[in-house]
């Protein structure tokens, strides 16, 4: 003991550490060596077990064996497999076919994927393979000019060249036909005309999706043919 009361690792007689001002130093343990489950440096009890029943060779207190009364070594493994999931395939933590993370003993998941994303015959669920061929075209563009990316190989981009998406909309997120996904034009007129507020076919301002009003005529004052209230043409 020191000559502040304390021993070369830090504690005094009544088990206090001098660094922590409690009975375990700054990496959990305590003046015996043990943490506050009784586990020391190396995952041991005082007993020589870990948390799990083994000794440090492996050895099981319940079985006296390599393997614990469920088949698992110390590693967590089946002794029969050598792997986290049984003979039968099943996992020892979920009890089914597959393992936390969706996969089961041969790699693959619920879809036939496996952790790379490829199936068992090396396409992923585009149906690209892992040097970007299409099982479809046997190039490196799908059927509608898509690669690997989702990018249209003529253009790079995730738009064609007549600048809509994959999905058939542009960058402002209409179709070719004027329309959103939600089946409104730019002026919130849906395919037969009506407003999305007003509920009609005309819009809060009185003027349909073309810009007429009800009297037949847009905001400046004229007709469809160009023409205003006192027959004027608009030229």
């Amino acid at each position: 003991m020191g000559k502040d009361g304390f021993n070369k690792d830090g504690f005094n007689k009544d088990g206090y550490h001098k660094a922590t001002g409690i009975k375990f130093n700054e990496e959990g343990f305590g003046k015996d060596g043990f943490d506050k489950l009784g586990y020391d440096k190396d995952g041991l009890s005082k007993y020589g077990y870990d948390k799990n029943g083994y000794d440090k060779n492996g050895i099981h207190i319940a079985t006296g064996t390599l393997l614990n009364g469920a088949g698992l070594n110390k590693e967590g493994n089946y002794g029969a497999t050598g792997t986290t999931f049984n003979e039968e395939g099943y996992h020892k933590a979920t009890g089914t076919t597959f393992n936390e993370e969706g996969f089961d003993k041969d790699g693959f998941d619920k879809l036939g994927y496996y952790q790379d994303g490829f199936n068992k015959n090396g396409y992923d669920k585009n149906g690209y393979d892992k040097n970007g061929i299409h099982i479809a075209t046997g190039t490196l563009l799908n059927g509608a000019g898509l690669n690997k990316e989702g990018n249209y190989g003529a253009t790079g981009t995730t738009f064609n060249e007549e600048g809509f998406g994959k999905d058939g909309f542009d960058k402002l997120g209409y179709d070719e036909y004027g329309f959103s996904k939600y089946g409104y034009d730019k002026n919130s007129f849906d395919k037969s005309g009506t407003h999305i507020v007003t509920h009609t076919l005309f819009n809060t301002a009185g003027f349909d999706k073309d810009g007429f009003g009800k009297d037949g005529f847009d905001e400046e004052g004229f007709d469809k043919d160009g023409f205003d209230k006192l027959g004027k043409n608009k030229q």
